[in-house]
């Protein structure tokens, strides 16, 4: 019998009753990690098709099997610790007809071993919700291969301050009532909360798939929250060889990710412009002198984001990188 510690338990209870990002098998719905594949595939000359890929909290799957979808070629295990969202991930993935695609009850925290090495991991919007992200993310990469990539999306600090303030507010709210969703739900209907973030702004169709959204966001039983230094710090314990911000979100908008004065753009995708915040010559000349960290941190405080997409590099797989803008942004550990 899988065993949880008591914040595991709550997160699956919690999920249990509310499947992220939707109760439904609406199979039109999420493309943002699709979308996000396809602009690394283009910016770094790197193919995903004939990959093995494993997503590390698949949720109800809607994400994952779109991803599975479009990259037939590859082989994708998804794991999670929810039953209710479980279900759902195989009734998309039955409705896709994808034969490339297995999904299994897992939890990160007691170890991987028996999973298999792959290509590329992914666990987006999953680690910041564990008991011990760390122990996670320490897990996680000992399923890469020496060639391998991480992907992670993190919540921000800064950019999720406000968010935090709601969620306190309804928690306070809630008083002895914290894990009666249902009121909490219908307080943040009650005081207009129900206004989404990057993440969770997605096309609901109906009130249930909406309480799903409210739960997650507002409600979550556990969340970390990080900032350019925390995520520093996570990446030092790694054992991997190095990392890059791939892109940060802020308010509803993503952007590329790229701390150097530089505004050449190779894709008409939003992407960061130090220059478009600090406009005096005096501040961008200061800019210019400090290392790497500093100008991460820098963008940090100027962006305020509410969300990071990192990804983490073996030795051999940042070797194999041909993309610039991620060199020029590459921390090596």
């Amino acid at each position: 019998m899988t065993k949880y510690d008591s914040i595991t338990q709550k997160v699956k209870n919690m999920y249990k009753k509310y499947p992220y990002p939707s109760p439904s098998t609406d199979i039109s719905q999420t493309n943002e990690l699709l979308n996000l594949l396809r602009i690394f595939e283009i910016e770094s000359n790197i193919k995903l098709d004939n990959k093995s890929i494993f997503d590390a909290g698949s949720g109800s799957g809607h994400r994952i099997t779109n991803v599975a979808q479009y990259f037939k070629k590859s082989s994708f295990l998804g794991i999670d610790i929810s039953e209710n969202s479980l279900s759902i991930a195989n009734k998309l993935k039955k409705l896709k007809k994808l034969q490339n695609i297995k999904f299994q009850k897992y939890n990160i925290m007691n170890g991987v071993k028996t999973l298999g090495k792959f290509d590329l991991v992914l666990c987006m919007g999953v680690l910041h919700h564990l008991s011990n992200p760390n122990k996670g993310l320490q897990m996680l990469t000992k399923t890469l291969k020496n060639d391998g990539m991480i992907f992670l999306y993190l919540y921000g600090k800064l950019g999720g301050h406000k968010r935090m303030l709601n969620k306190e507010m309804i928690s306070i709210l809630l008083n002895k009532e914290k894990s009666n969703y249902q009121l909490g739900i219908k307080l943040a209907r009650d005081l207009g909360l129900n206004k989404f973030d990057y993440g969770w702004n997605l096309n609901f169709k109906n009130k249930k798939e909406e309480d799903a959204l409210i739960v997650d966001s507002l409600l979550h039983a556990n969340e970390f929250l990080y900032d350019y230094q925390d995520i520093d710090n996570l990446f030092k314990k790694s054992k991997l060889y190095g990392y890059a911000i791939f892109g940060i979100t802020a308010g509803t908008e993503g952007y590329l990710f790229d701390a150097s004065i530089s505004t050449k753009k190779k894709l008409s995708i939003p992407q960061t412009n130090i220059s478009e915040k600090l406009k005096s010559k005096q501040s961008l000349s200061c800019y210019k002198l400090l290392n790497l960290k500093d100008k991460m941190r820098i963008m940090d405080l100027v962006y305020e984001p509410n969300g990071y997409t990192i990804i983490g590099f073996t030795k051999s797989a940042f070797e194999n990188l041909s993309n610039d803008r991620l060199k020029r942004n590459f921390i090596k550990l």
